[in-house]
């Protein structure tokens, strides 16, 4: 399934830089059709980040040997889903740390290298902030938990369902 989900994500990273090379310039202008190319554009850019983010979680998940589980199918936004029960506290903050990463990263590229005169470019930095707004307000929380109580918090992502508990005896 993770072969099936990089390709997934490739077409739509893809797309995106595609669709920039092809369009963003249009953006430069004034008018309708500049501020509808700008968005469109810029919304796709934006849109990598999430894309990219994910998969950092998910390679520092596999860099550590993590205990994760793939989704069922390709319409999830999530690559997978992270067994709290049977990771430990350093698979969780590496795993998390490495999501960090690259939106650090993709926050660098959409401020050093987007031009500046594109709706486009702005348009994408807005959505590039947003996500690191939310990795902020979503995940710092629980890696401060995991940091202040030195365990893994008890959540997961929605890519695969929990395994159900063991029955007791």
């Amino acid at each position: 399934m993770f072969a099936k989900l990089a390709a997934r994500d490739l077409a739509i990273v893809g797309a995106a830089v595609l669709l920039w090379r092809l369009g963003a310039q249009f953006s430069a202008a004034d008018g309708a059709f500049a501020d509808f190319a700008g968005v469109v554009v810029g919304l796709l850019a934006g849109v990598c980040i999430f894309v990219l983010h994910e998969w950092g979680h998910l390679l520092g998940a596999f860099a550590t040997g993590s205990t994760i589980s793939a989704p069922r199918s390709l319409a999830t936004p999530f690559l997978f889903s992270f067994d709290s029960r049977r990771n430990s506290r350093r698979q969780f903050l590496v795993m998390s740390f490495a999501g960090w990463a690259v939106t650090l990263a993709c926050v660098w590229v959409a401020y050093a290298l987007l031009p500046t005169g594109l709706f486009a470019a702005r348009v994408a930095r807005g959505v590039v902030m947003a996500n690191a707004l939310l990795v902020v307000v979503i995940e710092v929380p629980l890696v401060a938990f995991s940091l202040f109580t030195g365990r893994v918090p008890p959540v997961e992502t929605q890519a695969a369902p929990r395994s159900p508990e063991p029955a007791a005896a």
